[in-house]
């Protein structure tokens, strides 16, 4: 008491008191509270066996019951580190699938790409015969206008 490791206190008589579950606290399981001895005056208050034992066994439910919870808690953390693992595991796979399909997808840009190319040199080979043919006919029409004669341009 004097050093502070034990906390105690005072009646109203100025009698120093001291909670079982102190003593419990600072000397462990070594405390025996089977006889108590008396020493100065006796108090009102006798000590029966059952309120250390009592106490004890709260203190005893009260760590089993914690000791629950922290294993419950404990199960469901690694509940939790376990389906964060597996969620890794999916993005991880499904990257590794992009990666390789890459392959897959680089030959299909490349067979669409093929395939817009013959679409465009096949229009622009229409629109070359359309544009021949139709400068043809207008050739065909300045030749004939070159070629009338003056009273032919002149009365139509």
């Amino acid at each position: 008491m004097a050093s502070g490791k034990l906390s105690f206190e005072l009646d109203d008589d100025g009698n120093k008191t001291i909670e079982a579950s102190e003593l419990v606290r600072v000397y462990g399981d070594a405390c025996k509270f089977d006889r108590e001895e008396k020493r100065g005056q006796t108090t009102e208050t006798k000590r029966s066996e059952a309120e250390p034992d009592s106490s004890i066994a709260a203190m005893k439910a009260m760590q089993e019951r914690l000791t629950g919870q922290y294993v419950a808690q404990i199960d469901h953390l690694q509940l939790a580190l376990e389906k964060a693992q597996d969620g890794q595991n999916r993005v991880t796979l499904l990257l590794e699938q992009r990666s390789s399909d890459t392959t897959a997808w680089q030959a299909s840009l490349d067979a669409m790409s093929e395939k817009i190319a013959n679409q465009t040199e096949k229009q622009i080979s229409v629109l070359q015969e359309r544009h021949d043919s139709e400068l043809s006919k207008l050739k065909r029409a300045l030749y004939k206008e070159r070629n009338k004669s003056f009273w032919q341009k002149l009365f139509g």
